[in-house]
């Protein structure tokens, strides 16, 4: 099953299919184009230089870090940069809160490469805290807001952040052990509870922006991803990694308009909603601080809502919407899609999971104008993989795209890690500039996942003679639920701290809503009495919400076995399908919740 975790919906213009400019471009053509319009004297020139021991091509003329991308804002800086309820901050504005954050913690003590923690809503600031962190050289960690407590202590710990922003919700979760791990909080939009309060915090601070030498590989940001392991990660990014995914995008886009020069991108502001959290790579990265650079105006939401959000198309004009594919399917399903006027819409694309073939077409037919698009990354590759859109997407619905050019490489190697003909099937491996530098306090997690520059994915599938890539599977023992990675490890571990629980295993079962959704089969001890609902809250206690199973089978008897011992989860998942289409046959599932 396509497995598509990062978006990158990228239409220069509104097209549709049938309009004689959906014939494929050859990859060759598209290779030779990519080398001269990243030659020398050219706005996108690559030049050679080594990161961390390794050869990549980079962008010469790249913003050096962080501060200098918030800089290029500055072009447009009585444009709205950010819009939350009733809320406006301009270019300036937001450049000016973050100076004051900046100054704030330098006056703290806080030194170039400290770790300081965000735990907010998307906020505005989440956004002024997460410059001004940065743009002193310290390494933002962006926090998984619907944490439990105990995974918010594991993150603070594991970092080593001593400064952390929150709001009420994270408030309430870290107040009891803070004092306890020498925390600092600064606390945004509540009552401070003996804290001291985002105002006081910044109070008689200079608004005059630091400028700070920050060396494009100093370290940047930690943001935490669940994977095969019991416990999350800390993936840590530099700053030149970030930017040139942002710039990939960017350039990518500039080699899709020479391809396609009678589709120069209308003359409109850009206006993306933002709908997914800061704390992904898809928010951050793709949605935030790729709008530096064009002056977009990004529109945040409290939650998600797709009648909120098409009031929201509506009234700010929105040009590009990217979400994970339940909340494009949800938007061109609303009753209300066909009254509101969406004209302004130029591309909606989802990720993050699956985007179903029949979602792509519906938004395809139902957008009075532009296409629908995804794409494939990582938080690992900073959301930069493959892109495809369009008639390509709709000719190719089992395709996470093309590498995009010109950053990107892709290979499909074998267990060995030799690269495998085209259309042979193996583990993805990506390679690029944009890549993350290490798993924080994780050298063997790291070494097992970093080689000469290319992460191993642990997605398995094949590449076509045209340069398109197929997912088929995942080597990494993780379920994708609505854009969401959960790492089975981390649950069963969870599952296993209940007294009556002999033993478990957790995997994912297909599911039309959110891509996949959690699954255990737990033996419970002999004598023991335990029902589902119990396994349930106990997960509950120690998991944010949406690790929680949402189906959970008891059994008396011991987990099949493979040869070597351990559960075999192919055949508990195969029989679980069985079980699944059996209940819903006999009842129809109710309409999916989010968590």
């Amino acid at each position: 099953m396509l497995t598509v975790r990062i978006p990158r919906a990228r239409i220069l213009c509104r097209r549709k299919p049938g309009d004689g400019l959906a014939e494929q471009i050859p990859a060759a053509d598209i290779h030779s184009l990519t080398k001269r319009i990243t030659g020398p004297g050219m706005p996108y020139e690559l030049v050679e230089t080594a990161i961390d021991g390794v050869r990549f091509g980079v962008f010469k003329n790249a913003p050096t870090n962080l501060r200098a991308l918030y800089a290029c804002g500055l072009q447009y800086a009585d444009r709205d940069c950010y819009v939350f309820q009733e809320e406006r901050y301009s270019y300036r504005q937001v450049w000016e809160h973050a100076g004051r954050v900046a100054n704030a913690l330098r006056r703290e003590g806080v030194q170039p490469g400290d770790r300081v923690g965000i735990a907010l809503r998307n906020y505005p600031e989440w956004i002024f805290a997460f410059m001004g962190i940065t743009s002193i050289g310290a390494v933002a960690v962006a926090m998984n807001a619907w944490w439990s407590a105990e995974e918010l202590r594991y993150g603070i710990e594991d970092s080593g952040l001593n400064w952390l922003f929150v709001d009420r919700e994270r408030l309430e979760r870290v107040s009891p052990f803070a004092r306890e791990l020498s925390l600092e909080l600064v606390t945004v939009r509540c009552d401070t509870n003996g804290w001291p309060h985002w105002d006081a915090f910044l109070d008689a601070t200079d608004r005059v922006m630091p400028d700070l030498p920050v060396s494009a590989d100093a370290n940047a940001l930690i943001l935490y991803t669940s994977g095969s392991t019991s416990h999350p990660k800390g993936v840590l990014s530099s700053h030149r990694a970030i930017i040139h995914a942002l710039l990939g995008w960017e350039c990518a886009a500039a080699i899709a308009a020479e391809l396609f020069p009678a589709l120069a991108a209308a003359d409109v502001v850009p206006a993306m909603l933002l709908s997914v959290p800061l704390f992904h790579v898809a928010g951050l990265n793709v949605q935030l601080l790729s709008s530096f650079r064009q002056g977009r105006k990004l529109v945040g939401m409290y939650k998600w809502d797709p009648e909120a959000a098409l009031r929201l198309i509506e009234q700010e004009k929105i040009t590009a919407f990217n979400g994970v594919p339940t909340m494009s399917w949800e938007l061109i399903q609303s009753p209300n899609f066909s009254n509101t006027d969406t004209s302004s819409l130029i591309s909606m694309g989802g990720g993050g999971s699956a985007m179903a073939p029949e979602h792509a077409r519906q938004i395809d037919e139902k957008m009075p104008a532009g296409a629908a698009g995804t794409g494939y990354g990582m938080t690992e590759t900073n959301g930069l993989g493959t892109t495809i859109s369009g008639p390509a997407l709709l000719e190719r619905p089992r395709s996470c795209g093309r590498p995009t050019p010109p950053l990107v490489q892709v290979k499909i190697v074998d267990e060995a890690g030799i690269e495998l003909p085209r259309g042979e099937t193996g583990e993805i491996w990506i390679r690029g500039p944009m890549n993350f530098r290490s798993y924080w306090n994780k050298p063997e997690a790291t070494a097992s996942t970093l080689t000469d520059g290319w992460v191993h994915t642990g997605d398995l599938g094949h590449m076509d003679l045209e340069d398109y890539v197929f997912i088929t599977d995942r080597a990494k023992d993780m379920v994708i639920r609505g854009g969401e990675n959960i790492g089975c490890q981390e649950v069963e571990a969870a599952i296993y701290e209940h007294q009556a629980v002999s033993e478990c295993a957790v995997f994912g079962l297909p599911d039309e809503h959110w891509g996949e959704v959690l699954t255990a089969v737990v033996m419970r001890k002999p004598g023991a009495s335990l029902q589902a609902e119990e396994i349930k809250a106990h997960v509950a206690t120690l998991l944010a919400r949406f690790k929680v199973p949402e189906r959970v089978w008891i059994q008396d008897e011991q987990l099949p076995r493979i040869a070597s011992g351990k559960i075999y989860k192919r055949g508990l998942r195969d029989a679980a399908i069985g079980r699944q289409k059996a209940q819903q046959a006999a009842h129809p599932p109710a309409s999916a919740e989010d968590p």
